[in-house]
């Protein structure tokens, strides 16, 4: 029992509140993050991204503009998204080229799952040179791989990525992809449902690290009350070989109390008899006998 306390306590107090300790950090830092962002003023998307590394962290969710036309001809359908309310969607993404001549992936927003599963058509465009605004984010990349497929007409892709874009419809002659993609604002032209930005809440990781805290030392304090008791008021071997012989004899007789006497019951008189059985019976046939006549 010791061994298992102290145990339970070690991995409370050095695994498992500093794993919840770091992720309330890391959350920390990333809602300090969003919100440095969000309210930072816009920029221009070469200024934050490039073509030779993925945007830093600290510009993530920075709202950034440019200006160029809009590539409908390799639009995308990203599933195996949903949104803030669990409910299935699909995000719209495709190739927008720059008036520097790079290529930005832009990601238009997100349409309802059933929509496109019943082939409601998507709405197009603009046509034309557009300035459009977004919020930069890092590419996302699907872990399982999975290729690209055609379904009621729409490539449909399990990740945003300049190379997904061109394994669906080939790679193009001296185009150069900017590393990472934006996500549309409400504001801006060719917008669908826009992608909503995170919750900024602390979340539970602080109180959960307090409470694997407590279990600890609730585990060492109930050890350190064992011990004490044990010390104080041992059990001894007598008492033991005692209370067993008294709990269980098989070879003694179970004794058993004498009966005791039952006296006999005394004469009534047999007016009084009568009246208590007018009163607890209230037999009214007996209220007016001769004896209680005046």
């Amino acid at each position: 029992m010791i061994l298992a306390a102290l145990a339970f306590a070690g991995a409370c107090f050095f695994l498992l509140a500093p794993w919840q300790f770091g992720r309330n950090a890391e959350r920390s830092a990333q809602n300090a993050a969003i919100t440095a962002a969000l309210t930072a003023p816009a920029a221009p998307a070469l200024d934050l991204m490039s073509t030779t590394a993925p945007p830093p962290q600290s510009s993530l969710w920075r709202v950034v503009t440019a200006a160029g036309t809009f590539d409908p001809s390799r639009q995308v359908l990203v599933r195996l998204r949903q949104d803030s309310a669990g409910r299935p969607i699909s995000e719209v993404v495709l190739p927008f080229r720059l008036t520097s001549g790079e290529t930005l992936l832009v990601d238009r927003g997100s349409v309802s799952f059933l929509d496109v599963s019943n082939g409601v058509p998507i709405p197009d465009v603009p046509v034309g040179e557009v300035t459009i605004t977004g919020r930069v984010q890092a590419d996302q990349l699907d872990p399982s791989n999975r290729p690209p497929t055609r379904s009621n007409g729409q490539v449909q892709v399990t990740e945003i990525s300049a190379g997904m874009i061109d394994e669906a419809f080939g790679a193009q002659p001296a185009e150069t992809f900017v590393d990472g993609f934006v996500q549309l604002t409400e504001q801006s032209p060719g917008v669908l449902t826009p992608i909503e930005v995170p919750q900024t809440d602390s979340g539970p990781f602080l109180s959960y690290a307090l409470q694997w805290e407590v279990f600890g030392a609730v585990a060492l304090i109930g050890l350190g009350v064992f011990i004490v008791r044990e010390f104080r008021d041992p059990r001894t071997d007598e008492a033991a070989d005692t209370t067993g012989a008294a709990a269980a004899s098989p070879e003694e007789p179970h004794s058993v109390p004498a009966p005791q006497p039952v006296p006999a019951p005394q004469p009534v008189p047999a007016g009084r008899d009568r009246r208590r059985r007018s009163r607890d019976g209230f037999d009214r046939s007996q209220l007016w006998d001769d004896e209680d006549r005046p």
